[in-house]
């Protein structure tokens, strides 16, 4: 699976009828949705892999129709088809698929008899413990369909997801990234080696400090008069070469704040004691070839310079004053996105190793149980990426 299409917990969206959201509340794992291979799979497990497929197909639709207006009155994804296919056909059978899958990765972690490193699985474990007791019980007002619950785990419960089924998800993904690692990572029996992961990263991250010199006068305006314009160029221009002559960031970055205040000559006259400066390295910034911030010129302008210099170029109203780093010489950048490199490299076939082992699983579906593609795939969408989008909104408040 390819990193853009790799299964991830999607924004939230438009918030369905409370009544939808608790239909299943006090019923949880009272049946089985279907049987894989002779291995019963719940209902809660069927549930949660639901919202995955939700998420997947929505992620899809996106991408075959990138002007569909999603937010039209009216508008019903299961209107909608995907890869030629029924939206609700589409997410049934990547649901399907996602528990033959549990259950292909469960069998392959067992028969390769992987040894846990001391600790792991207590980790593993604390970690599905904390989101399923995360507390939510201040965003009931920003996010409504969690009126009346209190943890995350109140909301699993009401939408059909026992707490059991939501521990066997987790450990599968868990169990899925150990395997990853075992055949690709560090000492794995088909290693990547660190040059392919190094070029990968090269070509696709940019280890970065800018900053911006604007082309707007004091009223907002975009200037106009050549003369001016020349000199802010040439002011860019000059900190570049103090850059590229060994100059620090943060001192050339505090010489052009200082430029800007109208007050910076009386201030250095007035500071007797020199100015501490951060690290150079508080300013780095991390930027994918594929980003749009902070605008899809910048960042194309950006990969086109030459690694490890300082350069000027004009984007969108400023002159950016850029200083390109090699990543692969920082450690810890190669060892934070070591795993996002591997999933690009070999995330295709990685699962290529699980959809073969699963090719022949029989499917048996339970008869007389709800359908739960129809009424709670959006609702556990929705429950798997409450968190991260708590953390956003808090991150946010908190910047004012």
């Amino acid at each position: 699976m390819s990193l853009k299409r790799k299964i991830v917990s999607a924004a939230v969206a438009a918030s369905l009828a409370l009544t939808a959201a608790v239909s299943l509340s006090g019923c949880a794992d009272v049946s089985k949705a279907l049987t894989v291979d002779g291995e019963v799979i719940p209902a809660g497990v069927y549930i949660l892999y639901s919202g995955y497929a939700q998420s997947d197909a929505r992620q899809q639709l996106t991408e075959e129709q990138p002007d569909l207006d999603t937010t039209a009155e009216g508008f019903d994804y299961y209107d909608q088809t995907v890869e030629g296919v029924a939206f609700g056909d589409y997410v049934k059978q990547k649901t399907i698929d996602l528990c033959k899958r549990h259950i292909a990765v469960n069998r392959l972690f067992d028969e390769l008899d992987i040894e846990l490193e001391e600790g792991e699985e207590d980790t593993m474990s604390d970690n599905a413990n904390a989101q399923w007791d995360f507390d939510v019980s201040d965003w009931n007002s920003t996010f409504t369909y969690l009126d009346g619950c209190s943890t995350m785990g109140d909301y699993y419960e009401s939408i059909g997801v026992s707490k059991s089924s939501f521990m066997s998800v987790m450990t599968t993904s868990y169990r899925s990234g150990i395997i990853f690692r075992y055949y690709y990572g560090k000492g794995g029996i088909e290693e990547v080696p660190q040059s392919d992961i190094n070029e990968y990263l090269a070509e696709n991250y940019s280890l970065t400090r800018y900053f911006g010199i604007s082309l707007n006068d004091s009223d907002g305006n975009l200037i106009e008069s050549k003369t001016e314009l020349a000199v802010l160029e040439k002011q860019a221009e000059d900190y570049a070469a103090e850059l590229n002559d060994g100059g620090s960031f943060a001192a050339v970055y505090k010489e052009y704040q200082d430029s800007q205040s109208e007050d910076s000559e009386e201030s250095e006259t007035e500071d007797s004691e020199e100015e501490e400066l951060p690290e150079d390295s508080s300013y780095d910034r991390v930027i994918n070839v594929e980003s749009t911030s902070p605008s899809e010129e910048f960042v194309k302008a950006l990969f086109e310079q030459k690694i490890g210099t300082a350069d000027v170029f004009k984007a969108d109203t400023y002159y950016y004053v850029v200083q390109r780093l090699d990543i692969t010489e920082n450690e810890e950048y190669t060892e934070d996105y070591n795993d996002t490199v591997l999933e690009a490299l070999k995330g295709d076939q990685m699962n290529s190793v699980f959809e073969e082992k699963y090719a022949g699983y029989s499917v048996t579906e339970s008869s007389g149980v709800p359908d739960y593609v129809s009424q709670q795939s959006e609702n556990a969408m929705r429950a798997l990426s409450t968190i991260s989008n708590i953390q956003y909104y808090a991150s946010m408040f908190s910047s004012y």
